[in-house]
């Protein structure tokens, strides 16, 4: 007979997460990140939902401020990305929307941008903790900032179908991971995990799609 205490023993409520929230989040971020890598666009409204539940949970539970406000600004942001795919799959002679690369002075210039931003946004945000009340001190300040102003980058990259967002993806998921099992938030360190494979598959899919365009 297999002993079945050291199953008992694991502590499932740090394995599983600790609230049905965190699992509601993953199973909504994992599911729409996953049609977005395929180009389908239920996976906007499906963001909504997880950005609402992750705002919440940033605010009150983790006290990271800066993913708390991308959080909360994910919802608008999603709407408009809704939006756009919605209005350029509307237009059937609108063949031209499919995934592209930006130049390479283009890109330079975003990197730039993203650094001078994440730069900005950290000393911002510090500043604003200290003047206003309600708002925690920040956690893990620049991972933080870091994660928060690329995920506003990746965002609006991949509402016009850049390849480039994948790359922002990539370094968002690897802090993600690190950054909530530090806050002892298993679950959704693993959700990032499965952000960072499908960010993967995603890249490939979208390559694929613009190998088939060039063809």
């Amino acid at each position: 007979m297999i002993d079945i205490l050291p199953l008992a023993a694991i502590d499932w409520r740090y394995i599983l997460g600790y609230s049905s929230l965190e699992i509601i989040g993953t199973v909504t971020a994992v599911a729409g990140v996953f049609l977005i890598a395929r180009q389908n666009i239920l996976g906007w409204p499906l963001g909504i939902v997880w950005a609402s539940i992750s705002t919440y949970l940033a605010f009150f539970e983790w006290n990271l401020v800066s993913d708390g406000i991308l959080y909360a600004t994910y919802i608008p942001i999603q709407l408009y990305c809704w939006s756009v795919w919605a209005r350029r799959s509307a237009k059937t002679e609108d063949s031209d929307f499919k995934p592209t690369w930006m130049s390479r002075k283009a890109q330079i210039t975003l990197v730039i941008s993203a650094v001078g931003a994440i730069a900005l946004w950290a000393v911002g945000i510090a500043r604003l903790a200290k003047s206003v009340e309600w708002i925690p001190e920040p956690s893990l300040l620049l991972r933080d900032s870091t994660t928060t102003v690329l995920n506003f980058f990746a965002q609006f990259l991949q509402a016009k179908k850049r390849m480039e967002n994948w790359v922002g993806w990539v370094i968002v998921n690897l802090l993600g991971i690190h950054i909530y099992w530090v806050k002892e938030a298993p679950i959704y360190s693993i959700q990032y995990a499965f952000f960072l494979f499908l960010g993967i598959y995603g890249w490939w899919k979208w390559n694929q799609s613009l190998r088939n365009a060039k063809a």
